[in-house]
């Protein structure tokens, strides 16, 4: 089964803000908020040894993701046309960055 599209979740979450959108520089500066809330919630988690509650991390990932809806929105932005690019770059960039940094990566996984 299937969800909803990237576009799907960006038209429903822009018809439900229509009269709340920001300007740019505003939808911008909120990414870097809402961005900053995740940075808390794992940084008072592996840095302090809180609980991480994950209905809080993914509350607040969706806020990320609606401002980058909103900013996609305004824009101009198609996110599934954007996500197929994205796609296609990392399967051709992801093998070199294993050959890179991959060994570093496991290590620090404690692998």
């Amino acid at each position: 089964m299937t969800g909803p599209s990237l576009e799907d979740l960006r038209v429903r979450f822009m018809e439900i803000l229509e009269d709340l959108l920001h300007p740019p520089l505003g939808a911008s500066t909120a990414l870097a908020e809402e961005t900053g809330e995740v940075a808390r919630l794992l940084l008072d988690h592996h840095a302090y040894g809180k609980p991480l509650v994950a209905d809080d991390l993914a509350s607040e990932l969706m806020d990320v993701f609606v401002c980058l809806c909103e900013i996609a929105t305004l824009h101009g932005v198609d996110l599934n046309a954007a996500a197929q690019a994205k796609i296609k770059d990392l399967e051709h960039r992801a093998p070199q960055w294993r050959k890179d940094i991959g060994d570093a990566l496991r290590k620090s996984h404690g692998e």
